[in-house]
């Protein structure tokens, strides 16, 4: 047995038309098209396109939020009326959104009869409304849907009923919101701060 070796040095080259991972001059190849994805709308009034942002007054009435009493034959009246909040949800993109959140707030602050309702910032928004109740749901492609919160909000009075309405939407994996309680900058929020005016009087 020899006490020589022989070294042998293996040369790869990597073609043109394929990644590089080790950082050298391939190229990788052409561009893929974007991934098809919803696009989630709320309308702050019929045909809305969802771009934003919209005037201060559109934003804050949206035609797309509706709250009736459910149990308007109550012989209690504003101490027991149970409102049921909904929104029109669309879909403007090319593929269905089968994961769509839906989140109904109330405020005080946010509501038409509450000074300065109108210059809130998100965060103040944020500050002053509660949750009251989620839902989710399935969007079409090119369509829209009425979504209903599930949980009655009962105010207790005429006077705690001097609220505004903010809901939210999002689909958690392919179109989330982007500016949380910002009616005016993300088509994924709205409010309607007189909703419940036509209601109490």
């Amino acid at each position: 047995m020899s006490g020589h070796h022989r070294k042998i040095v293996i040369t790869i080259e990597i073609p043109d038309c394929c990644p590089d991972t080790n950082g050298g001059g391939g190229t990788q190849g052409p561009p893929l098209p974007p991934v098809p994805t919803p696009f989630l709308v709320i309308p702050c009034l019929p045909g809305d396109s969802g771009n934003r942002p919209v005037p201060v007054d559109l934003a804050l009435a949206s035609q797309a939020i509706a709250a009736t009493i459910a149990n308007a034959d109550t012989a209690t009246g504003w101490n027991d009326f149970q409102v049921e909040l909904s929104c029109v949800v669309a879909n403007l993109g090319p593929v269905a959104s089968p994961a769509v959140l839906v989140e109904f707030y109330v405020g005080a602050a946010i509501g038409v009869w509450s000074p300065g309702h109108d210059t809130l910032t998100p965060a103040q928004v944020q500050t002053d409304v509660q949750l009251v109740g989620r839902e989710s749901a399935t969007i079409p492609p090119g369509s829209s849907a009425m979504v209903t919160c599930p949980s009655y909000w009962v105010p207790g009075s005429a006077e705690a009923a001097e609220q505004g309405v903010l809901v939210h939407i999002s689909d958690l994996f392919t179109d989330p919101w982007t500016s949380p309680f910002d009616a005016v900058n993300d088509r994924h929020v709205a409010r309607n701060d007189e909703i419940m005016d036509p209601i109490i009087f």
